[in-house]
């Protein structure tokens, strides 16, 4: 029965009779539009029966020959439900309960036949059917329901146990498509092309047919438009899910749909960390199939449960590369492994490793920083007022959203919208904090746990470089400088000399090499002490320094001798002018404690090529020069004069 419509069919040998029945229909249910069919005998009415196309058969039970109940009979071996009203001239108690159990919904004897009665039980027996049908629907979906439950804990079963993760997936697939009735189901992950172009590439595929061997296309880097489905990309990347078809002036199906043979598709976005990853397509054979909103909420809880796989090794891989492209580093290799690292595996577009530089001034040095697309050049920073502030404070600092609220300075430091901020300190073995790890994004942090465990993880990694990268450049300037003064020692004197001299003799350059040494210090020693001629050596040392070019160097040799490198000078005269410098800058007054001491030096000049021609031959050379200028009165500078052959 539709809208106000109704079909009847009328079985009477006696067409009296239906001409009465026909009269009473229209006078008792004057609000539907009757539709009338009658037959006289079993084999017509048998025909229109067939058809399916009544909504009720009023039956006579004698038919000449033909009995009523070989009709019932066929309506049930051909399993229609029309109901049935059984209209009879002779009452029969006992036919009358034979006729009900064959099927019938009423029985009516002609004689008591009434237009209000039959007009009762007809709508009595269309209400009878429609509860019918809607129970043997309702019956029907909590089947298929349960099915599709079924196969959905089976598939969240496959994924918590399959130890692969590839062939974890694909069996979920093979459960959920298995019991949705479908013939293919894929996941498919989304990427942007050329111009922001929306691609895709198969990363996952069950088919239950033999159809897959004749897919010869490479599955991947595939164009929304060459699949055919171009225009469910805008809904599946907000979200929603889509039923596709193949249907005129529809591209669909194309490339491994259309091989398959696939004619219909739904599609569930897949989403991880609240953004589009891809989606999951169900396929069909046929282009007609209904998805029940019920199947679909049941569908997307399980590409849910998929969604959240595929991060869980999403995060294993990128956790596992973090360690392995750190795992064999130092120094500056595993500071710059370990943020392009990070950032690739948290994922967020900035990572920065800082070391503490003044940690009551906050001020930072940045040893390796990641920038989205490259490297960030190396600085110093104040974190005044940003969120690093609180992580050199000793706190875990985590700001998943609008940190403009917070540190509104801070939101566009690195040239970009910064959204999102987490950081964590770096320990020494002392706990005591000489650094900070931090990430930033110019989109929401979601995961506080995960991102927080991790910066956690390598800032204590980080720590121990940071500690190791230390002690190994004490040990370097414990080596190569002298420890009271800081200046360079002779070790590495020595090396910056060969340096020197063969760059000299490649380049037909000179070389100047003052020898120095305190007039009357030993007597500053005896009469004031050690811890006196110490500070004066360590002044004097500062102000020789302080002389120099940058590529010049003062070394101390021990005691009051220092020497001065002097690379690449244009003439012998320069050796002497710096010289003069350095004895009137030296003959100042030095305030140490309650003493004012006054010092003079002596200087001995060797130069190369002329005096000596290698490094040893070069300082005996100003050692004999320091010796003219001390016989000569001290507080005074002397170049070599070769009075014997040069070595």
């Amino acid at each position: 029965m539709t809208d106000n419509s109704l079909k009847v069919l009328v079985v009477d040998d006696d067409e009296d009779d239906i001409f009465l029945v026909k009269e009473m229909l229209k006078e008792g249910l004057p609000e539907s539009k009757l539709y009338l069919d009658y037959a006289t005998k079993g084999e017509d009415a048998i025909g229109l029966i067939d058809k399916g196309e009544h909504d009720i058969l009023l039956l006579d039970l004698h038919l000449g020959k033909a009995d009523g109940l070989s009709i019932l009979k066929h309506l049930k071996e051909r399993n229609i439900s029309t109901p049935v009203i059984c209209l009879t001239s002779q009452g029969d108690q006992q036919k009358a309960v034979e006729v009900m159990k064959a099927g019938a919904t009423d029985y009516i004897i002609k004689s008591n036949l009434t237009v209000e009665g039959l007009a009762s039980s007809i709508r009595s027996a269309i209400n009878i059917q429609e509860e019918k049908t809607q129970r043997r629907i309702a019956e029907q979906s909590l089947k298929v329901q349960g099915e599709l439950l079924h196969g959905v804990s089976r598939a969240t079963h496959q994924l918590l146990t399959v130890p692969d993760f590839h062939s974890a997936i694909c069996q979920a697939l093979e459960e959920v498509g298995k019991a949705a009735n479908v013939e293919s189901a894929f996941v498919f992950k989304h990427f942007q092309g050329s111009e922001k172009k929306p691609m895709c590439s198969l990363e996952f595929t069950w088919v239950d047919y033999n159809d897959f061997s004749r897919v010869n296309s490479k599955i991947e880097n595939l164009s929304y438009a060459e699949l055919g489905i171009e225009e469910v990309y805008p809904p599946l990347n907000k979200g929603q899910s889509v039923i596709t078809c193949e249907k005129q002036g529809s591209n669909f199906p194309g490339e491994i749909f259309k091989q398959l043979n696939v004619r219909s598709l739904l599609l569930i976005p897949l989403e991880i960390n609240s953004n589009y990853w891809g989606f999951v397509a169900l396929g069909c054979k046929t282009v007609d199939r209904v998805w029940l909103g019920y199947e679909r909420s049941i569908l997307e809880v399980f590409v849910a449960s998929i969604g959240g796989e595929i991060k869980r090794q999403i995060e294993e891989e990128a956790f596992r590369d973090i360690v392995e492209g750190t795992s064999s580093r130092v120094g500056d290799e595993f500071f710059r492994s370990l943020v392009r690292h990070l950032a690739k595996a948290l994922p967020v577009k900035y990572a920065f490793v800082n070391e503490c530089v003044d940690i009551k001034e906050f001020q930072c040095s940045i040893l390796a920083g990641w920038g989205g697309d490259d490297f960030v050049e190396k600085r110093i920073l104040n974190v005044i007022d940003t969120p690093g502030e609180e992580v050199l404070a000793g706190m875990l600092a985590f700001h998943p959203k609008n940190i403009s609220d917070s540190y509104p300075k801070f939101s566009t430091m690195l040239g970009s919208e910064i959204v999102s901020y987490a950081g964590v300190p770096c320990f020494d073995a002392q706990f005591k904090i000489i650094g900070h790890l931090a990430v930033m994004d110019d989109k929401p942090m979601l995961d506080k746990k995960r991102t927080l465990s991790i910066l956690k993880i390598f800032a204590a990694r980080a720590g121990a470089e940071m500690e190791r990268k230390r002690t190994e450049n004490a040990m370097r300037d414990m080596a190569y400088h002298d420890a009271l003064t800081g200046l360079p020692n002779r070790i590495l004197l020595h090396d910056r000399l060969e340096m020197a001299l063969l760059q000299a003799s490649r380049n037909n350059s000179l070389v100047g090499l003052l020898y120095i040494d305190f007039d009357r210090f030993k007597q500053i020693n005896d009469t004031l002490g050690h811890d006196v001629g110490d500070k004066l050596l360590q002044e004097v040392g500062n102000r020789l320094n302080e002389c120099l070019r940058q590529q010049d160097t003062v070394a101390r040799l021990g005691g009051d001798e220092f020497i001065l490198l002097l690379p690449e000078i244009s003439n012998p005269e320069d050796a002497g002018t710096l010289a003069q410098k350095l004895l009137d800058t030296v003959r100042s007054p030095v305030i140490i404690g309650e003493h004012e001491l006054s010092i003079t030096l002596s200087i001995g000049i060797g130069l190369y090529p002329s005096d000596g021609k290698d490094s040893k031959g070069l300082i005996k050379c100003a050692d004999e020069a320091l010796y003219l200028a001390k016989n000569n009165g001290r507080d005074c500078y002397q170049y070599y004069k070769p009075s014997t052959p040069v070595e």
